[in-house]
């Protein structure tokens, strides 16, 4: 093939021996537009058992089904108001809705211990997604930018990261705890946008809630939703499965 020879692809095939399918993927994503790829965490590149969960099954073994779908409800009017008087951190929300469901259910009041419980039940029962580190590894390999963009504690997202083993592979964090905020508001999505290049439209925002979609379309970025079980209850750009399907959309863009 004309031009072949002294092409980064073939020193690549000459140098590392990949297969053809491989330096297909590769020489695909090397004339790619998307630049930057945004990640939300949990259930995303974590398996996070959810915290609220945990706390219903502890405090009401009998009454966890009803407990937790208050516990849901109180911690969702104050994580999706828009118009707070103020932020109100995600252990800050946990302690409040704890003491709310002692005095409803008569159950323990453990509010007083939210923020330790919250971090430990969050680390302890979650995981790494298999395909999270090879993504990750791929992405990185291929010169595009990596953001994180959580709504989360700092203290807590940035020890799990860590743990993980996956803080370095970020260009930027971006937690909400930090702005002040959460997505998708405007105070949050400027906060994306200033550490973002140009075009937003060659920006990848992948996610697992409604609220990712949100801030990807407030910014202007192609959204995707995964969805592990293969089950997309809103609409998105695109729809995975598996965070590796990211390196096809980014070669068919």
């Amino acid at each position: 093939m004309i031009g072949e020879k002294n092409s980064p692809v073939s020193a690549m095939r000459l140098k590392s021996g990949l297969n053809n399918s491989m330096l297909i993927l590769i020489e695909g994503i090397q004339k790619q537009m998307i630049h930057t790829v945004i990640f939300d965490v949990g259930g995303t590149l974590v398996r996070a058992r959810s915290t609220l969960i945990t706390f219903a099954e502890q405090l009401a073994p009998d009454n966890k089904e009803k407990l937790l779908e208050f516990l849901i409800k109180e911690f969702m009017k104050i994580y999706r108001d828009e118009n707070p008087a103020e932020f109100i951190g995600i252990k800050e929300i946990i302690t409040i809705i704890l003491k709310k469901a002692a005095d409803e259910f008569n159950v323990e009041d453990i509010s007083g211990k939210a923020p330790e419980l919250y971090g430990n039940t969050y680390l302890n029962h979650a995981n790494l997604f298999e395909d999270t580190i090879p993504t990750l590894k791929k992405l990185k390999e291929f010169g595009i930018k990596l953001i994180v963009a959580s709504d989360a504690d700092p203290d807590v997202l940035n020890r799990e990261l860590s743990t993980f083993k996956i803080y370095d592979y970020f260009d930027e964090i971006i937690i909400s705890g930090n702005v002040r905020a959460y997505k998708p508001s405007d105070k949050m999505i400027h906060a994306i946008t200033e550490k973002c290049n140009r075009p937003y439209s060659d920006i990848l925002f992948v996610g697992d809630a409604e609220v990712d979609i949100l801030t990807a379309q407030k910014i202007g970025a192609r959204s995707v939703l995964i969805k592990r079980n293969g089950n997309f209850p809103i609409e998105a750009d695109y729809y995975i499965t598996g965070l590796d399907e990211i390196l096809n959309i980014i070669k068919n863009s």
